[in-house]
């Protein structure tokens, strides 16, 4: 037989080899529902984030190397969140300090009927000061996410946010997309802080959806954060 018309056949050794080499990676193990001090108690009540909002359990995802523990309250890396706050697409928000990492941080999630989703965080940074940079800064960051001109074309979406500060200790933002492929939901976030500690939620709705009461959310979770 011809080399040309041979064909290749693996040992059963190499074939497994082969398979483990282009498998997806092993996910982390689960996360704890508890973060230092942090626990479910120091997070939002599914009502107050939203009347028809219950706590929902994200499932694994091998697409991002995330693990499920099977229950809507999750530890998450204090690194990481520090990055996934950080609002994107807002040219010049670069230039403003890189938001300060937590030392733990604890996540829920929460879904409607009709799929919209929410998730709250209790930061613990360790310090009043720490936990302070990271309202004002993310506050800084934001100013930049300001509508495009008419002389300033997109090819892509940009994020827009409107954004106020009742207090030192409060921030709310709305976020929506213009431009092309712009997504017309809207995300209301409200951050506070108590102390050492932030409390963030941040919640979808329809654009032609009210906003929900950012105020009343901010004194539920600053009530929650509390040492």
């Amino acid at each position: 037989m011809s080399a040309c018309n041979s064909t290749l056949t693996l040992a059963p050794a190499e074939e497994s080899a082969r398979t483990a080499a282009v498998a997806d990676p092993p996910l982390p193990p689960r996360p704890k529902t508890t973060a230092g001090p942090l626990d479910a108690a120091n997070l939002p009540a599914a009502t107050r984030i939203g009347p028809t909002f219950t706590p929902h359990a994200e499932p694994d995802s091998a697409e991002d190397g995330s693990r499920s523990n099977g229950a809507p309250v999750r530890q998450r890396d204090p690194g990481e969140v520090a990055l996934s706050i950080v609002p994107l697409g807002c040219p010049g928000s670069e230039s403003v300090a890189a938001l300060p990492v937590p030392v733990n941080a604890l996540e829920e999630t929460y879904r409607t009927r009709e799929q919209r989703s929410a998730v709250a965080l209790v930061l613990d940074y360790g310090s009043d000061a720490a936990a302070t940079a990271l309202v004002d800064r993310l506050a800084a960051m934001l100013a930049y996410c300001t509508r495009p001109t008419p002389t300033d074309p997109l090819t892509t979406p940009r994020l827009v946010a409107t954004v106020s500060r009742p207090d030192e200790r409060t921030l709310f933002d709305s976020r929506y997309e213009v431009g092309p492929g712009a997504s017309p939901t809207r995300w209301d976030e409200t951050v506070v802080r108590e102390g050492s500690r932030v409390g963030l939620a941040i919640v979808e709705r329809a654009a032609s959806a009210p906003a929900g009461d950012q105020r009343g959310l901010a004194g539920h979770l600053r009530d929650r954060i509390a040492d």
